[in-house]
C-alpha cells in the first residue's frame, strides 16, 4: 500500500534520471521512450525539481519492480539491467523494457 501511495502522489521527477543512468545506465530518453512518456513534459518536471503525475510515476515503478525481480533471478543488478534492452524472443523481439508502458506488457514481462 506505501508503494500505491507514493504513486498516486507522484515520485520525484528526478527519478527518472536515476533509473536511467545509475540503474539501467542508458540515456534519458531511451528510458523515457520505452515508456512512452512524454519527453518535454518530463524534462521540465525534472528541471523544475517536479513531481511526476500518478501515471508516469506508475510507469517508472514497473521498471524499478521488473528490475528488482530481474536482479533477484540473474543474481546481479547489471545484468539485470541488461537483459532490461535486450530483444525477447517471448515479447515479438521487443525488449522488456519497451512493452513496460502498459498493463499487458507490464504482466507479460514480469511471467518472463
Amino acid at each position: 500500500l506505501e508503494q500505491r501511495k507514493v504513486i498516486r502522489e507522484g515520485m520525484d521527477a528526478s527519478i527518472v534520471e536515476r533509473v536511467a543512468k545509475e540503474l539501467l545506465r542508458i540515456p534519458v530518453q531511451t528510458l523515457l521512450n520505452g515508456l512512452g512518456l512524454p519527453s518535454s513534459t518530463v524534462l521540465r518536471k525534472i528541471s523544475k525539481h517536479e513531481r511526476l503525475s500518478g501515471p508516469e510515476s506508475d510507469r517508472v515503478a514497473r521498471v524499478l519492480y521488473v528490475l528488482e525481480l530481474a536482479t533477484d533471478v540473474l543474481e546481479d543488478p547489471k545484468l539485470a539491467a541488461q537483459w532490461m534492452q535486450k530483444p525477447l524472443f517471448e515479447l515479438d523481439g521487443m525488449k522488456p523494457l519497451e512493452v513496460l508502458d502498459s498493463q499487458p506488457g507490464y504482466d507479460r514481462v514480469k511471467d518472463i
